[in-house]
C-alpha cells in the first residue's frame, strides 16, 4: 500500500493544505469534538456484542481491506486533503454529525479511486466534496441544507452539476451509501477498555480528534472501522503499548473476534507516528510555506460548472 504518512516530507503545497487542516482541528475543542456515546446503541445491552458483529461484519462485504492496494499520488493526497479540510468545516457550520463526515470521505475516497482516468484535481475537489457532503447528510441527518446553502468560501456551483455528481457518485458506488464508522464502535471499545461506564468527557473528545487526525493520513477503505475505533481507543487510554502489551489489552476484555490483532497494532503504530508528528510539526508552516511562494489556491466557477 503506497500511501503518504506522518513523517514524509511535504511539498510546499501540501503544506499549506496541512496548515488548514491543523487549523480546523485546533479549532475544534473539546466540547466540539465531544460526543454523547451512549447515544451510539440505544438497543439491550445484552445484545451489543452481536450488533457491532452484524455492523462489523458488513465491513468486508462493503470494501474494507487493509491488504488492498491502493495508489495515492501526490495530487490525490493534496485534493483530499482539501476536500476533508472544507468537509470538517462544513460539519461544523452545519452541526453535522461526525459520522457524517467520515461518510463524506468514504464516498470521496471510494468515488476518486474508482476514477483514476477522470482525476482533474485542481477544478473539481470542491464540487466532488459538495457532492459528497450533500448525500452524507440526506443519508444522516435530520435537516438537510439546500445545495446553495453548501456553496461556500466564494465558491458556486450550478444545482444542476451538484446533482450530475451526486448521480456520477451513486453510480460508481453502485448506489451502497450505508457505511460503518468507528463512531458506531466507540461507545463499546471506550467503555471495555476504559472499565468505566462513564468515561470522562476528555477520553471522549481525544479519541474523536485521533479519529480525525487518522482521517488526514489514509485512504478509508483501507482500515476497517471497527479496527480504526479499537486502535484510536487504545492508543488515547495508553500511547506505549507494544505489540505484546496491545494483545494482553485486547485479551483483558475478551475483544470480539472480528477485531485482528495484527490489524488493530498496525492501526495503532498508525496513530503513535501521528501523535509523534504533531508535537514535533512546526506552528508557522504557513509563514513558510509563502517564504517558498506558494499562494492559498482559489477555485473559480461559472455558474454552471468548472471554468
Amino acid at each position: 500500500m503506497n500511501e503518504k504518512m506522518a513523517g514524509e516530507s511535504l511539498s510546499p503545497v501540501d503544506l499549506v493544505c496541512y496548515e488548514d487542516f491543523l487549523g480546523e482541528l485546533e479549532a475544534a475543542d473539546e466540547d466540539d469534538t465531544y460526543i454523547d456515546i451512549t447515544r451510539t446503541y440505544v438497543g439491550d445491552p445484552d445484545t451489543e456484542d452481536e450488533y457491532l458483529t452484524l455492523l462489523a461484519n458488513r465491513e468486508a462485504r462493503q470494501g474494507f481491506d487493509a491488504n488492498g492496494t491502493l495508489v495515492l499520488d501526490a495530487s490525490f493526497r493534496t485534493a483530499r486533503l482539501e476536500a476533508f479540510t472544507w468537509i470538517l468545516r462544513t460539519r461544523k457550520n452545519f452541526g453535522f454529525h461526525f459520522h457524517t463526515a467520515y461518510l463524506s470521505m468514504i464516498y470521496f475516497d471510494r468515488f476518486l479511486s474508482s476514477r483514476y482516468a477522470d482525476r482533474n484535481y485542481s477544478r473539481l475537489v470542491r464540487l466532488i466534496s459538495v457532492g459528497c457532503i450533500s448525500l452524507a447528510s440526506k443519508m444522516e441527518e435530520v435537516r438537510v441544507p439546500s445545495l446553495p446553502q453548501f456553496q461556500t468560501g466564494g465558491v458556486t456551483f450550478g444545482s444542476t452539476n451538484v446533482k450530475r455528481v451526486e448521480l456520477g457518485i451513486l453510480s460508481t458506488l453502485q448506489w451502497r451509501m450505508n457505511y460503518a464508522t468507528p463512531f458506531a464502535f466507540l461507545r463499546y471499545f471506550i467503555i471495555k477498555f476504559s472499565r468505566q461506564d462513564s468515561p470522562p468527557r476528555e477520553t471522549v473528545s481525544r479519541t474523536v480528534r485521533s479519529i480525525l487526525a487518522l482521517m488526514r493520513e489514509i485512504h478509508l477503505m483501507s482500515h476497517r472501522p471497527s479496527v480504526i475505533a479499537a486502535a484510536a481507543t487504545l492508543v488515547v487510554l495508553n500511547n506505549s503499548l507494544t505489540r505484546t502489551t496491545l494483545e494482553t489489552q485486547m485479551n483483558s476484555i475478551a475483544y470480539p473476534g472480528f477485531l485482528n490483532i495484527e490489524d488493530v497494532f498496525r492501526c495503532y503504530n498508525l496513530l503513535q507516528q501521528l501523535d509523534v508528528e504533531n508535537l514535533r510539526t512546526p506552528r508557522n508552516v504557513n509563514s513558510a510555506s509563502r517564504s517558498n511562494g506558494i499562494k492559498r489556491r482559489r477555485l473559480q466557477f461559472d455558474k454552471d460548472g468548472p471554468a
